[in-house]
């Protein structure tokens, strides 16, 4: 790393840096500037209250530090900066409880390093600590699996009794998504779907993908699968569903490259 990127020191940041200074381990003590900085303050908030307790804290502190190091490495000197403290120290706080969870913690270092970049830094909400407050590691594998699709068909499915207006509306989960359904339960994944869309990052439109073929869904293996439990019941079971397509929106477009690292 450049003298330059060791070289900036964020005035919000620096008091806690010093006043911490003396119990950072040497390798620490060695560097300075933004990294430095940042680094400090996740050793001082994240890591310092269960140090006598975790045998392993000065590994996750190398660790973050290497990793940030990694994704910053690519930064012009002229364009390193210290990352705001609105984004900075709700994110190291937040760490304390996921670090252990490689998906989320992934997606916070993409956001500080995105802080620190003034090129990208504007689009480094603060908010986007709380959304990754508020997801769990199948929701990171989710909106990623949708980052890599403009669009995504989705069903409600409904099995019902043939020649009846009587159904199982527990037979299948809210929404089914095929191309999601690798991922984890599809009932799981369509929790996550809901909280993603509660989270602002996804919308779920009624209607269908124009020129998508929805009623090939019907044959998936998984709808399939449950079709046959509950024809066990003796009744004959018709597949009734319902259209809508999933979209990233702009605000999870966003959330999509500065926290996954992803190019819209």
């Amino acid at each position: 790393m450049s003298d330059n990127k060791s070289s900036i020191l964020p005035d919000a940041i620096e008091p806690i840096s010093n006043a911490i200074h003396q119990n950072l381990p040497e390798t620490e003590k060695q560097a300075d500037g933004a990294l430095s900085a940042v680094v400090g303050f996740f050793n001082h908030v994240v890591l310092y209250p269960v140090k006598k307790a975790n045998l392993t804290f000065r590994y996750k502190l190398e660790a973050f530090e290497d990793d940030l190091k990694a994704k910053i490495s690519d930064i012009p000197d002229e364009n390193l900066q210290p990352p705001p403290i609105s984004v900075a120290g709700p994110a190291l706080e937040a760490l304390r409880y996921t670090y252990d969870e490689a998906e989320l913690r992934e997606m916070y270092e993409n956001l500080l390093a995105s802080s620190m970049d003034n090129r990208t830094v504007s689009k480094a909400h603060p908010a986007f600590v709380e959304t990754i407050r508020q997801m769990n590691s199948l929701d990171a594998r989710v909106i990623s699996e949708i980052s890599s699709y403009k669009q995504l068909r989705c069903i409600t499915a409904r099995f019902a009794l043939k020649d009846s207006s009587q159904m199982y509306i527990n037979g299948m989960p809210d929404y089914f998504v095929e191309e999601l359904s690798h991922i984890a339960d599809p009932f799981l994944v369509s929790s996550s779907l809901i909280n993603l869309r509660r989270l602002g990052l996804i919308n779920i439109i009624d209607g269908s993908i124009q020129s998508a073929d929805y009623e090939t869904l019907k044959s998936a293996p998984y709808i399939q699968s449950r079709k046959k439990i509950f024809e066990a019941f003796g009744k004959e079971i018709e597949i009734k569903i319902s259209n809508h397509a999933v979209v990233a929106n702009d605000y999870g477009k966003q959330f999509i490259e500065v926290c996954l690292g992803k190019e819209r």
